[in-house]
């Protein structure tokens, strides 16, 4: 793929003022400058029209002025591999391509030859086989494949009840509604989370009463959890942020001196250990996600662990209508909901479940190379995991910058990383900050200063299973040159 040409040329006769508003129009951040055959004459950047008005010449000044006249350039026989190289050795975005005689015959662009998407499921034969063999049969929903799927996870987890259903978010719903949670009971949960955690408190009409986070796990802070219990007080709902567990000895030793529910949110972290038991054991019950982007995936689709069996039979007859284990299809019990997941969805899931293990051990390896290669970054801070956490089931791998950067900075590097082709989210924004939040509960800025704090500078970089070493070396070398940049007050 290459770029528009027509966007990136412009006159060496062209004005300062008219190079500006092109590059404003197309957003290229470099234009190239060709004489009236066509030659390349050079290249000029946002940075040289500013460098060259901060030098006093106006807007009426021609581009010829401002430009680069020795660009980096590449012939047009080159292989793909071999213009990426030159690129990011010799850190540039844009690479003319140019023949013999001098004329411009394209400009490949490095986000079209250097693509390192954020998240990719990791599907085998196994998994396609088992989707495909569900479909030569009349049970594609309500079947055999969903009992197995359940007894699969449950076991994992170490739990006797598992109830799948069509997302986390349904998981949490009905875990809620199944507790008896509703209009003015608050929940303590944390605000740095993906939004559903909260919403599912909404939903019944619960109140989230946030806390803040601790400074280097992200996830909720027990110590801060008792000056929050009121009267009204029902539940703590903790999150496993990025994977890791959250303080569950501490949680559940403050829920037992107060008489409250510990609900798991543990979407993000299957197969990780704490204190040596696995994720979804810890609460009343837990809730795992199974989102493509997730540790393992059945597309789209959640599952609700317990022990407790009348959460379970509230749970598995609300994902179906309200319909009771022993009534007709036509009979509902309660108020329920279609929360199901399909026999195509479970069937993904069974093969996934199988290869588990070896999924997290490769998502290990990921992280150790990140880290590798991070380890003499000193604007970047690694993810810290802490002792407690005896086995870490990465979700996604999230830096944090140094304080001397804020947001605006942080979403520079995300502008930058985006441009060359790599996939950085800011994981997680704050919840309480959210419009929906902010007009419903009146927060504003400072009421949580840690989430906060890490909000402004998180950047979830390129990560899931088969992430080559070259790919992870590709986002940390040019994660460095956008850092590189910020110190230099250069434009991303």
């Amino acid at each position: 793929m290459h770029a528009d040409l027509s966007q990136f040329l412009v006159a060496e006769r062209a004005t300062l003022a008219e190079a500006m508003a092109q590059l404003d129009r197309f957003g290229t951040g470099l234009l190239l400058v060709v004489d009236v055959n066509g030659r390349l004459r050079g290249t000029v950047s946002d940075g040289d029209l500013r460098r060259r008005l901060l030098a006093g010449h106006g807007l009426e000044t021609t581009v010829g002025w401002a430009m680069n006249p020795n660009p980096v350039t590449a012939s047009p026989d080159l292989t793909d591999a071999a213009l990426k190289q030159i690129m990011l050795d010799r850190d540039v975005r844009h690479l003319p391509i140019v023949a013999v005689s001098g004329r411009l015959l394209r400009v490949v662009q490095l986000r079209d030859l250097v693509l390192v998407p954020l998240s990719r499921p990791d599907i085998t034969d196994e998994e396609i086989a088992t989707v495909v063999q569900v479909l030569s049969t009349p049970n594609l929903s309500l079947g055999p494949k969903l009992p197995e799927f359940e007894r699969a996870v449950a076991n994992y987890a170490g739990r006797r009840h598992a109830i799948a259903v069509n997302s986390g978010t349904s998981g949490l719903h009905l875990v809620v509604r199944a507790l008896g949670l509703g209009a003015g009971d608050e929940v303590i949960t944390t605000p740095f989370s993906f939004v559903a955690s909260s919403n599912c408190l909404l939903y019944e009409g619960a109140v989230p009463v946030f806390v803040d986070i601790e400074p280097d796990t992200y996830n909720i802070d027990p110590s801060v959890v008792e000056a929050a219990i009121t009267p009204r007080t029902r539940a703590i709902l903790a999150v496993d942020v990025f994977g890791q567990p959250a303080r569950y000895d501490a949680l559940d030793a403050i829920a037992r001196r107060h008489g409250l529910r510990v609900i798991s949110d543990c979407c993000e972290s299957i197969g990780s250990e704490y204190l040596g038991r696995r994720a979804g054991s810890f609460g009343v019950a837990g809730v795992f996600a199974f989102y493509p982007n997730k540790q393992m995936t059945t597309a789209e689709g959640g599952i609700i662990v317990t022990d407790d069996d009348e959460i379970a039979r509230l749970c598995r007859s609300m994902r179906n209508q309200g319909r009771g284990e022993g009534s007709s299809w036509l009979v509902h019990e309660r108020l329920g909901y279609n929360y199901r997941l399909s026999e195509l969805h479970c069937a993904l899931g069974l093969a996934q479940v199988r290869r588990l293990d070896e999924i997290i051990d490769r998502r290990a390896k990921v992280a150790a190379h990140y880290d590798r290669l991070l380890a003499g970054l000193e604007a970047v801070h690694r993810p810290h995991i802490d002792p407690a956490v005896t086995r870490m089931s990465w979700f996604v791998y999230v830096v944090r910058l140094a304080g001397r950067f804020g947001s605006p900075e942080r979403d520079r590097v995300l502008a930058d990383l985006r441009s060359d082709g790599i996939g950085v989210n800011n994981y997680f924004p704050p919840i309480h900050l959210q419009p929906l939040y902010r007009e419903r509960f009146g927060f504003g800025e400072g009421a949580f200063p840690v989430t906060e704090r890490v909000g402004r500078r998180t950047i979830a970089l390129p990560f899931h299973n088969n992430l080559s070493d070259e790919q992870a070396e590709t986002v940390v070398r040019r994660l460095t040159s956008a850092l590189a940049r910020l110190d230099r007050g250069q434009p991303g």
